[in-house]
């Protein structure tokens, strides 16, 4: 028994000393790093939709296996993207007008009227920018659909022809301004 424990120990003694000798040098490799570019266009806002003085736009982002399909579907989420904005925007003011006295903009008819109008807007935007970034073997397709507040202006006006009475309700709020 004796034996065993003394071989026991010079086997662990020899694998401690062996151990020590080995070579202490770290390797590294080199990481491969990106460039430094952002993950999409300049001029792409990574919120849906967005307003300004002059118009409205609506931004889609889309993966797809080829750059024409994720451009594709892209747009079709920014127009969507539109539609959903200015029909929210025009859905606040039609609030906005309600609370104020004016039961015209609660009748059924009304509301019919300008939900049309406000689809109508999905096809009216036109396509302002659109990119698309091949990464990790996939395309992601970016796409900005703008529609100018005078052309959005002319959809309800047109959504709303049947009624002057609704057009002029509605325009007086200043929404298209």
């Amino acid at each position: 028994m004796i034996k065993i424990f003394r071989l026991f120990i010079v086997i662990t003694a020899l694998t401690v000393a062996v151990s020590g000798c080995a070579s202490t040098e770290t390797t590294t490799t080199p990481q491969q790093t990106e460039p430094d570019t952002p993950d999409f266009p300049s001029w792409y806002q990574t919120k849906a939709f967005e307003s300004d003085s002059t118009s409205f736009a609506g931004y889609g982002e889309a993966v797809a296996s080829d750059s024409i399909s994720a451009i594709r579907n892209a747009e079709l989420q920014a127009r969507a993207n539109l539609e959903t904005g200015v029909s929210e925007l025009v859905e606040e003011t039609r609030k906005s007008i309600s609370e104020s006295g004016n039961v015209t903009v609660d009748s059924p008819e009304f509301l019919i009227m300008l939900r049309n109008a406000g689809q109508a807007i999905e096809g009216e935007g036109a396509v302002s920018n659109k990119s698309a970034v091949e990464k990790e073997g996939y395309f992601r397709g970016y796409v900005k659909v703008s529609i100018s507040k005078a052309d959005a202006k002319d959809v309800f006006r047109s959504g709303l022809s049947p009624n002057p009475n609704y057009w002029q309700v509605l325009n007086s709020a200043s929404l298209f301004e």
